[in-house]
């Protein structure tokens, strides 16, 4: 092989490995690589009366599953208690023992270490019952998770 050949070839080997490195890279959290993961909350619509439990439910621009299989999950809390979050790896849970009164119900897409994946969503809604006006979640706990509200 001669020498502009050779340099040719490893070139053009290289630049493959570069292309394989950055695929490899890919910081940006998208199952695509391309562009900002999305999540979206597709129920309960925000505003909506709802019973003291509530379903949520939501797509994402990823695949979703517990921590430990290396894929992205969610955080969900309620009324900004950020720190007072369960982990979701899927596409819905059920928000347990509201309090009545106006509730938002949030959620944020995380890297399986915990870490922001950078898109988030959360819903406005009023549990209906006795008391009507703007409350505090009830602190009762329910099993399946670490939060006050079963989850």
């Amino acid at each position: 092989m001669t020498p502009t050949l050779r340099a040719l070839a490893l070139g053009a080997a290289g630049t493959a490995a570069l292309g394989l490195l950055a695929a490899c890279g890919n910081s940006s959290g998208t199952a695509s690589g391309s562009g900002s993961p999305t999540l979206a909350i597709t129920s309960p619509a925000s505003g909506a009366a709802v019973g003291r439990n509530v379903q949520v439910a939501w797509n994402s621009s990823e695949q979703l599953g517990p921590p430990s299989s290396g894929k992205d999950h969610v955080h969900i809390f309620v009324d900004g208690h950020s720190n007072d979050y369960t982990v979701v790896g899927g596409n819905s849970f059920m928000v347990k023992g509201l309090s009545p009164g106006k509730h938002t119900i949030d959620i944020t897409l995380q890297n399986a270490d915990h870490s922001s994946a950078g898109a988030d969503d959360k819903v406005d809604v009023t549990v209906k019952g006795a008391g009507g006006g703007a409350s505090t979640p009830s602190p009762t706990k329910t099993s399946g998770g670490s939060g006050r509200y079963g989850y």
